[in-house]
């Protein structure tokens, strides 16, 4: 199999450029964590490098550098049609954003990367540890005390009480479905405005932080039960 051309600084448009990555991409989704660091080098890979290598070299790093230039044609959003233009539309869309976030604090990112002395292996858990580590402190607010106000004594009236039957708890004639939390969650997204691609794209990442927590015999089976699990407390049904 031929090398991937990752020489993007010798490609004029950026259609060639996404062209370009997504033939490397194929080649890079099956390398292991430890390519990470590679993946954001910013000079060009040595000329006997291998073929993962030459592919791995720098990739998220280009990526990253062809979103920005494609986000600053204009808009909030890059469209649609401008992705599959460039090719894009065969990279996965959070390794896009990713690479787009990366690109946008990439001087704030490579600064914690070496202050941590860490060896990160994806954007995810690099993206958490910097958030975490900008959090500021909670402050305890002591509250404002108030001299009390002799109340007023006056004769009980004992009040009238009626039975009230609750409504408050989950409802053992509804069945709740795969269906039935998609339908309650785009009630939710379209009563609230709510953008519907951010959401998938946050579901993503707790499914990546379930599976990474999960100790079960079954991980594939047991990630799957506590998303649905989290869908549905999301979207207000009963568990």
């Amino acid at each position: 199999m031929a090398t991937p051309n990752l020489q993007i600084q010798n490609i004029n448009s950026l259609e060639d450029q996404g062209k370009a990555l997504a033939v490397s991409f194929a080649v890079i989704e099956k390398a292991d964590a430890k390519n990470f660091k590679l993946s954001l080098r910013v000079d060009e890979p040595k000329p006997n490098s291998t073929e993962l290598r030459v592919a791995t070299h720098g990739f998220d790093y280009k990526l990253g550098q062809l979103m920005l230039s494609l986000k600053a044609e204009g808009g909030e959003r890059i469209p649609t049609q401008r992705i599959r233009d460039c090719h894009l539309h065969l990279i996965a869309k959070q390794r896009r954003a990713e690479a787009l976030w990366f690109a946008l604090n990439e001087d704030n990112a490579r600064a914690f990367m070496k202050s941590s002395k860490k060896d990160w292996g994806h954007f995810g858990s690099l993206k958490r540890a910097m958030d975490k580590a900008n959090k500021p402190p909670m402050t305890l607010i002591a509250p404002k005390v108030e001299t009390p106000v002799e109340p007023k004594v006056e004769t009980p009236v004992e009040p009238k009480v009626e039975a009230v039957k609750s409504n408050v708890g989950p409802n053992p004639n509804l069945k709740v479905t795969p269906t039935l939390v998609v339908d309650k969650m785009m009630d939710i997204v379209k009563a609230n405005g709510l953008d519907l691609e951010e959401i998938i794209e946050m579901l993503m990442a707790e499914q990546e932080k379930l599976e990474n927590d999960l100790n079960a015999d079954d991980p594939v089976d047991a990630a799957n039960a506590l998303i649905a699990a989290s869908a549905v407390k999301s979207a207000g049904l009963p568990c």
